[in-house]
């Protein structure tokens, strides 16, 4: 053990990290000229660009299938149709068609047209409980609703829930009293048009009415027949706290809306560093981390509403910082290394490890020759120096390591598990040995705010330092380390929480295309472990409720409780299954 502190302490004299360049690269990756980094938008694709840049300029080799890249295609949520229209025919005077940026379809539109009166319902808010109903007195069965974006401020002492609150529910109600079509009016405050997502909350109840999405400049020429205008609007009911919703006298609107799948590229960037042993430079250690954000919120934002770039300096600019600078560190210090070590940044991560699953199925080197993983998720919000490394499990010989690779004292949270919602899971599921490094959750997680100049670039330098000496530790041991599949218990926390209330401990197969949800895997001492699922089932129900695709799934997951038995109905080799499992707490 002692060997082994003096060792650490002599490697990193030679090269040690640098907190500018950390910063630099989490300034970059996180600027408003990425645009939050869509896996397959262009500002992932110039992330992309920047990292095979810096690759190149510290000396990897590249390994991807077209230099350092290895693109595949992805489907994210949807963009508009062929078929989106917004016309306005007063009883007298001209119609006005509507201008093709100055509206969009909402993620939770059917793909089909309405024409009708309208009725404006305020924010479209029915809350008679709370003592707030925007429907109250008014009909609006076989007419076209529109109402404001957001919720009305009525103090402190009148809050409103987000259940009643949300754009999703608030659309749904719409549609329950009888609309045949969805308006959603921008406000001055946040006049972006909504970004086309995933169906989040479409589940199985799916809308047969079209909704659209409309500029302020728009929902003004709307409303002025009743002579009304958004800002009087919003006004008025923060000065009365009272709805102000009434039909819009002598006109008709004609509107259509339609969706189609986004699809695009997405690209895994890889380089290579050879090792100097002529015996062990066979065997390969991967550090990886993602690079990919979720955009302007199309997927899984956390903010009251999408729509702002959501900058993901810690998720995962941070991580892919550390990959960079680790890459640098290593190359500087390749005479020491005795392995080779591929860097990967992963795309593709935040729907699913999609990139991570890409590439242990199309291996640029050959997978059995991988004697580790290292990944780096969120490694930016370090306090009061504690650090997470969980993978523990995956390797007898990790929790040694780690601990002697610990010189700076941090304290350290030790955790069994090698699956989780990051990129180190699709390599465990290969029977590879891994860590996941983690500096933990924080408000800004999925939302705008997660921005660069709240990285703790002291702390993610510590993380880095730590991953470079169990790197160069990896690489000259004698022997590659054994894989272990982990003792979890079931009170366990997942590594990375992802939201919700249950966890069952699936991992789907995020990329197959047929009904139901396929399962690449299940994580041990899981619920689902326990209940006998496995690695090729199908979820097609829960409780008798059809599952068709992961958002249906998902939408299902906020019906089970904590410790009370639901029933899946799967597809194994064939045969339809009944299930039995038990959810646990996901907090």
């Amino acid at each position: 053990m002692g060997w082994c502190f003096l060792w650490f302490a002599v490697a990193l004299a030679d090269t040690g990290v640098s907190i500018s360049n950390l910063q630099a690269h989490v300034r970059y990756l996180a600027s408003p000229e990425l645009e939050g980094r869509l896996a397959i938008a262009p500002g992932a694709h110039k992330a992309a660009e920047y990292i095979a840049r810096m690759f190149q300029e510290y000396g990897l080799e590249p390994k991807g299938t077209d230099g350092y890249f290895q693109d595949f295609e992805m489907t994210i949520g949807f963009q508009p149709g062929g078929d989106n229209s917004l016309r306005l025919k007063p009883r007298r005077g001209r119609a006005w068609q509507a201008p093709g940026d100055s509206f969009r379809p909402v993620n939770l539109t059917a793909n089909a047209k309405a024409s009708g009166e309208v009725v404006f319902v305020g924010y479209g808010i029915a809350a008679p409980e709370q003592g707030y109903d925007e429907y109250a007195g008014i009909e609006v069965k076989g007419k076209i609703v529109a109402f404001l974006r957001g919720a009305p401020n009525l103090g402190e002492e009148k809050p409103l829930p987000r259940t009643v609150s949300s754009l999703s529910q608030k659309v749904r109600t719409a549609a329950e009293k009888g609309a045949i079509g969805v308006l959603v009016l921008n406000t001055p405050d946040n006049d972006t048009l909504l970004p086309l997502g995933m169906m989040r909350g479409r589940g199985a109840q799916q809308l047969t009415i079209p909704v659209l999405n409309l500029t302020v400049e728009v929902a003004n020429r709307l409303l002025q027949s009743a002579r009304l205008d958004v800002a009087a609007v919003i006004e008025k009911i923060a000065s009365t706290r009272q709805p102000v919703s009434q039909a819009i006298p002598g006109l008709r609107v004609e509107m259509a809306a339609s969706i189609e799948p986004r699809k695009g590229i997405a690209r895994n960037v890889i380089g290579f560093l050879p090792g100097n042993d002529p015996v062990k430079r066979e065997e390969i250690i991967v550090i990886g981390a993602h690079y990919d954000h979720i955009g302007f919120g199309e997927v899984g934002s956390l903010a009251p509403e999408p729509g702002g770039i959501h900058h993901g300096a810690d998720d995962n600019a941070s991580g892919t910082a550390g990959l960079l600078e680790l890459a640098r560190m290593l190359a500087a210090d390749r005479a020491q290394l005795q392995r080779s070590v591929l860097f990967i940044a992963f795309s593709g991560e935040e729907e699913g490890l999609v990139g991570s699953a890409h590439f242990v199925r199309n291996p640029t080197v050959p997978i059995e020759k991988i004697v580790a993983m290292l990944n780096l998720d969120m490694i930016g919000r370090m306090t009061n120096d504690r650090l997470s490394v969980s993978g523990i499990g995956s390797s007898p010989q990790w929790e040694e390591m780690v601990k002697a690779a610990n010189s700076d004292g941090l304290s350290l949270n030790l955790g069994q598990s090698a699956t989780g919602g990051s990129d180190h899971t699709s390599f465990f599921l290969r029977n590879i040995p891994v860590l996941f490094f983690f500096t933990g959750m924080h408000p800004d997680y999925h939302r705008p705010s997660d921005t660069w100049d709240k990285i703790n670039y002291e702390g993610q330098a510590k993380v880095v330092r730590m991953v470079y000496r169990v790197a160069m530790a990896l690489s000259q041991r004698e022997e590659r380390i054994a894989f272990s599949r982990p003792q979890q218990t079931a009170s366990e926390p997942p590594a990375r929480p992802r939201g919700g209330r249950v966890r069952l401990g699936i991992i789907p197969e995020y990329t197959d295309d047929n009904k139901g949800v396929l399962l690449q895997g299940v994580s041990p001492g899981s619920p689902a472990e326990k209940a006998g699922l496995k690695a090729g089932d199908r979820i097609i129900a829960i409780n008798g409720k059809r599952v068709e695709n992961i958002e249906q799934l998902m939408a299902l997951y906020g019906e089970l409780e904590p410790g009370k038995a639901a029933e899946l109905t799967i597809l194994r080799d064939g045969q339809e299954l009944k299930v039995q499992i038990v959810p646990v707490s996901n907090e």
